[in-house]
């Protein structure tokens, strides 16, 4: 019909009619996989369009032909030109007046976003498009918006809120009987159920979805279907939707989205049979061969990497350098910093085991490069929250480290130059590797950061960076006014968290003391023993410990060289990196000080009598404004904060640190504060300057998170303060109190000490001077950020 109206528009020379027929009659090309048919279309339609955009219709033809350029150009691959001309058509709604038009092709430009991985840019663009379309009626483009909004929370791993976001899209559609809305919403639906865990509701869903689908939308559901399966060995059930796959693989027509089918079948193929590595192999070639056809270079690229990690599982390993470096080329074209990531760690991976260590050290460096380049949206690695940061990311700087590493002891003693460059390196990787962490806990790049040296901090300081990896314990140590020193030991990563394990095990009060203190100097002598001599000599007083893996769980203060704690030597401060804080210290003569609290049960956990007594204490030193159970609330506190000049802010209240940013939090009377609401209303105050020190006195890490601490430097980072005094596991109120009411006594010494020394000295009276001598009592207590 499209064709026929085509026609009779030529032979009337009505030049707008027959731009528009094209523009549709391109739509429908494109359905059925007839590129350049379609393209030919868009071209004639902007050649009628040329010169003829006087009136308002004129206008909203061209923004329609826009928009379905767009739609050609992302569906061929090339999202960075679709956002473009997106954007243009924008600029053309506008004119018009047409807001519907306009949000629409923002809600495209969102989509063109997420393809690039840009999550952050396309949440904040679809959150402006929901709150123009917040109070307006159900429509299609409401559901739109919203199902995209909610694909983009998932894939930054916030699945709660995409959860919430997509129900109410399914809901939307339903009232309007949207079926095509009401389809892609139970979709998006069961990708969160699934990766929430939901395995069997994700599966039902999954069905449902295929049952009223057809072509490329079925094949996708199917092989999503598939791999849930795999994942949980249901292998008859995986079996038996394979035909189905292939049989639709065969029948449709080329497109971006068959490209992605193909591989993403070749690695459900590999799990399932992978003996049939001919299948395998055939499958990602006519990916790569489509995707050439289509002109898609960056599918192509894909196709041709996963071809070489194919042949690079197979030790095939020449054939894998081949491909990895034709996909590295084409990602390079494109400028896909994400793929660029992802191939020049398997280029280096492949080189190591040629062992052209060089070669691999150059490419591992390129990887950690574009990681860098793309730390706002890591997501990317992969659309559909398969990501893993221990699985993608973490090993990249790892073996990085280890290269470098590895090289240096080589050159220790002949090359000192080499030595120190390759040192720094390493050190530099590592700073890189905490803040790519904080960034994965924040699921965005919320750390605007500046290398920082030792020496601008404080002279008398060191710094320790443990580096765990599987075979060694590596120790790089930096202390003001010295070049960089290495040591190692031949433990495995195994055999440290085995030995952590019983140091923590060890620090309950019925443990044997003998025992606990051979666990303990065991440990010392692998991060601290070799470093004695130097720390001696360079007079250092307090040591900084940016630590490492099952490292961070380890109360440092607690460690015994065989004659006394290392609490009894030093200062000890924790950073999850030296690039996160500036040197200064802000702390006037008389502080001021914001204390909260709760002595009652509140939210299912017991109260704390003693908070009362610890606040008072405080009040004994300093000037302090004093928010106490009812009066502690959100509100409250965002009110003082903002309404007063306090440079500390003490809390004593539970809260739990976690992995999982969504589960750390402090409790307040009203609710949980969140640790992504801190910077809110904590980071700055009336006169816009920071908080020098945040004290949380009754906080815990989370029973079985091996990472919980992550959550303590979470906090420490997203509240702003220059530093944060925190507990690793809650302590009982009395020595809690004592602790305390020390250290703000030592905070008012003059000259005044350190925020370190000062809780050195609190830590030092409960160990020699009270009845809470074990290290249960004290040594849970750390400083994090700047120490001074």
């Amino acid at each position: 019909m499209w064709e026929l109206a085509v026609q009779g528009y030529d032979r009337a020379d009505d030049r707008l009619n027959g731009a528009l027929c094209r523009i549709y009659l391109s739509l429908g090309y494109q359905r059925l996989g007839r590129w350049e048919e379609a393209r030919g279309l868009l071209e004639r339609a902007r050649s009628m369009l040329d010169g003829e955009l006087d009136t308002e219709v004129q206008w909203k033809v061209y923004a329609l032909f826009l928009n379905t350029l767009g739609q050609w150009q992302f569906n061929r691959g090339d999202a960075e030109t679709a956002l473009l001309t997106w954007q243009e058509a924008e600029r053309a709604y506008g004119e018009t007046g047409d807001e519907a038009g306009r949000l629409g092709s923002q809600i495209n430009q969102g989509q063109a976003l997420q393809t690039l991985g840009l999550y952050r840019r396309a949440k904040v663009l679809l959150d402006g498009v929901m709150e123009r379309l917040e109070d307006s009626a159900d429509s299609i483009l409401k559901v739109r918006g919203l199902r995209s909004l909610g694909t983009v929370l998932h894939g930054m791993g916030r699945l709660r809120e995409a959860q919430g976001v997509l129900e109410r899209s399914l809901a939307a559609a339903r009232a309007l009987n949207d079926r095509t809305g009401i389809r892609e919403a139970l979709l998006s639906l069961s990708e969160t159920a699934r990766d929430w865990g939901n395995t069997e509701t994700a599966l039902e869903a999954y069905e449902w979805v295929a049952r009223r689908s057809e072509g490329i939308d079925r094949l996708e559901v199917r092989l999503n279907q598939l791999r849930l399966w795999l994942d949980t060995d249901q292998l008859d059930k995986a079996r038996s939707i394979v035909p189905e796959i292939i049989e639709l693989l065969e029948s449709l027509p080329p497109s971006r989205r068959l490209v992605y089918a193909r591989v993403n079948l070749a690695e459900s193929w590999w799990r399932l049979s992978p003996q049939d590595r001919e299948g395998v192999a055939q499958l990602l070639v006519e990916a790569a061969t489509e995707a050439g056809n289509l002109g898609d270079r960056r599918a192509r690229s894909y196709s041709l990497g996963e071809l070489g990690r194919l042949y690079e599982r197979l030790g095939q390993l020449e054939e894998a350098q081949t491909l990895t470096e034709r996909a590295l080329a084409l990602a390079q074209a494109i400028d896909a910093s994400d793929l660029l990531a992802r191939w020049q760690w398997q280029l280096g991976r492949v080189l190591v085991r040629q062992e052209d260590f060089d070669g691999a050290i150059f490419a591992y460096r390129e990887a950690v490069a574009m990681l860098k380049v793309i730390r706002g949206d890591l997501a990317s690695f992969d659309t559909d929250l398969r990501f893993s940061f221990r699985d993608l990311v973490e090993p990249v700087y790892r073996e990085f480290v280890r290269l470098l590493l590895q090289k240096a002891e080589l050159h220790q003693s002949t090359a000192p130059e080499q030595f120190n460059g390759l040192l720094a390196e390493a050190r530099q990787t590592i700073e890189s590797l905490q803040l790519a962490e904080l960034d994965n806990f924040f699921r965005e790049a919320c750390l605007d950061v500046t290398p920082v040296s030792i020496d601008a901090i404080d002279p008398q300081a060191a710094v320790v960076y443990p580096i765990v990896l599987s075979d060694r314990l590596f120790v790089i140590l930096s202390v003001a006014g010295q070049p960089l020193q290495l040591y190692s030991t031949a433990v495995s990563q195994a055999q440290v968290e085995e030995r952590v394990a019983q140091l923590l095990e060890s620090l309950h009060l019925a443990y044997s003391d003998v025992d606990r203190l051979e666990i303990s100097q065991r440990l010392y002598d692998w991060l601290l023993k070799p470093a004695e001599p130097l720390l001696a000599r360079e007079d250092v007083e307090t040591l900084v410990f940016v630590l490492d893996g099952v490292l961070q769980k380890v109360p440092i203060a607690a460690l015994y060289d065989g004659r006394q704690y290392l609490i009894e030597r030093y200062a000890v401060a924790l950073s999850p990196s030296l690039y996160l804080f500036a040197p200064e210290s802000s702390l006037p003569e008389r502080p001021q000080v914001l204390t909260g609290g709760l002595t009652e049960s509140r939210g299912g956990f017991p109260p704390l009598p003693g908070v009362a007594r610890e606040i008072e204490g405080i009040t004994q030193y300093l000037p302090t404004q004093v928010l106490l159970d009812d009066d502690f609330t959100e509100g409250q506190l965002e009110t003082e904060v903002r309404s007063r000049d306090f440079n500390i802010v003490h809390l004593a209240t539970h809260g739990q640190f976690s992995s999982n940013a969504d589960e750390t939090f402090l409790l307040t009377w009203d609710g949980r504060l969140n640790v992504r609401e801190l910077d809110r209303w904590l980071q700055v105050n009336r006169f816009g300057q920071a908080i020098d020190l945040l004290v949380l006195s009754a906080c815990q890490t989370a029973l079985g998170d091996d990472r919980a601490v992550l959550g303590l430097a979470g906090v420490a980072v997203r509240s702003g303060a220059r530093s944060t005094l925190a507990t690793l596991w809650s302590v009982r109120d009395r020595s809690t109190t004592q602790l305390m009411d020390e250290f703000y006594r030592q905070m008012t010494q003059q000259p005044r000490p350190s925020k370190a020394e000062a809780l050195r000295q609190a830590q030092l009276h409960l160990l020699r001077e009270s009845p809470y001598n074990h290290p249960f009592f004290w040594a849970p207590f750390v400083t994090i950020g700047n120490w001074r």
